[in-house]
């Protein structure tokens, strides 16, 4: 009977060791409480982000895991959300006298997060989902372009900004734009052009990116 009782206060006592270990501390108050420096000789290395968390430490001491999107938004990281080419060069024929022509992108290279906005290849419309500051930076080039001159014109909700640009050899038009603005919920981004001449001409390449800064 001694024996038994001895061996279930050992358990018991052992138990209660191993739920919080204590290094350089005799009053753990984690699982794990080491006070002094640690080191790690040898993790797995990930070659994506995935789903993986972050781990930050508090004043304290105790160590959390965070989700990057949290981090990125809690520290008003800027982060590159959308970023559309145009892969097919020439084969969009445009309208000139005063026509208002969509620009098309056929290539999305980095697609938004759902939280922050989203891409409508139909339309060649990003619609925001998360207010924030969003810098819009595009660029175009036109082909056989025998016009005198071309407006490009970012189109968002609340505000446009257009531009004209430089006519380049061989029949070639360019004009870079950049745009910066808080945007709201519900908000629209997208590429118009304007040609003021009566001819015809070609999409010839076109790029946008945005880039999304919390508030």
């Amino acid at each position: 009977m001694k024996k038994n009782l001895f061996i279930l206060a050992t358990a018991l006592a052992s138990n209660v060791v191993f739920s919080q270990v204590g290094i350089n501390t005799p009053s753990p108050t984690q699982t794990l409480d080491v006070n002094g420096s640690a080191r790690i000789r040898q993790t797995p290395v990930a070659t994506t982000l995935g789903s993986s968390k972050l781990i930050i430490t508090q004043a304290n001491g105790d160590i959390y895991e965070i989700d990057p999107n949290v981090l990125t938004t809690e520290l008003k990281i800027p982060t590159t959300v959308l970023s559309v080419r145009l892969n097919t060069p020439g084969t969009t024929l445009l309208s000139g006298g005063n026509v208002v022509n969509g620009v098309n992108f056929d290539t999305v290279d980095i697609t938004p997060v759902v939280g922050i906005g989203s891409w409508n290849a139909a339309t060649n419309t990003f619609t925001v989902n998360k207010v924030g500051v969003f810098q819009i930076s595009a660029s175009i080039q036109l082909s056989d372009f025998s016009n005198p001159s071309a407006n490009f014109v970012i189109v968002t909700t609340p505000f446009s900004q257009s531009s004209g640009g430089l006519l380049l050899a061989n029949d070639r038009y360019t004009v870079n734009q950049v745009l910066s603005l808080k945007l709201n919920p519900g908000d629209t981004v997208k590429g118009n052009i304007i040609a003021g001449g009566t001819d015809s001409f070609y999409e010839e390449k076109a790029i946008m990116s945005i880039i999304y800064t919390p508030l």
